[in-house]
Order: C-alpha cells, then structure tokens, then sequence
C-alpha cells in the first residue's frame, strides 16, 4: 500500500483551486496514475474528476514519489482553467476552449 503525506498547500482564489505539492512511498512497483489518482482522491476527500496530476516524479534511491497536483472545486473549473496537456495525460476530453482563460489569445 502507499502512505500520502502532505508536503505543501495552498488555496489558489484566482483559479479556485488548491495547490497540493505531496510525497507518497509505496511499496513493490512504482504506482501507475490512474492508481495515484485513485489514492489521492481518497486521502483529500474529493472525486477524482476534480484532480488534474501535474507532475510526478520518482525520488532516487527511494520508494518515493514526488507529486504535484491541482484540486479545483469544480470540474467546470478544472476544463476551463487547467492546461490542455495536462487534461489530455489524464483522459479529460478537452474542448477548443479549455486553457483559453489562462491568458491563450487565438489567432
């Protein structure tokens, strides 16, 4: 199993989101992210379908994972104000408007 921990957090008010930067050690294989997904979710309380995983990453030496994610407070926050990229990695579909209010002008 894994043991989450809570490294930082901050509320966000511009995006209405939280910042969650958080260390998970796991035991055996590294955890894919659908499974990370699946344990953040429960450890924050939140559905899954408001959390956009932003960066993960693999301690050294260690059964230890580094990861950032965004919690927005809707999921129509979370299409319109998170990057498309990050919404495609995680299976949201993505419409032509999602990322536009970061600040994207189209041509």
């Amino acid at each position: 199993m894994a043991d989450l921990s809570i490294v930082s957090e901050f509320y966000n008010k511009l995006f209405r989101r939280r910042d969650v930067r958080m260390l998970v050690d796991y035991d055996g294989a590294t955890p894919k992210k659908a499974e990370l997904l699946r344990l953040i979710a429960e450890y924050l309380k939140v559905s899954e379908d408001r959390i956009a995983i932003v960066k993960v990453e693999n301690l050294f030496g260690q059964h230890r994972l580094s990861v950032h994610c965004h919690v927005y407070d809707t999921v129509e926050d979370l299409k319109k104000y998170e990057r498309k990229y990050v919404l495609r990695r995680q299976g949201v579909e993505v419409s032509g408007k999602a990322g536009q209010a970061l600040g994207k002008v189209q041509a």
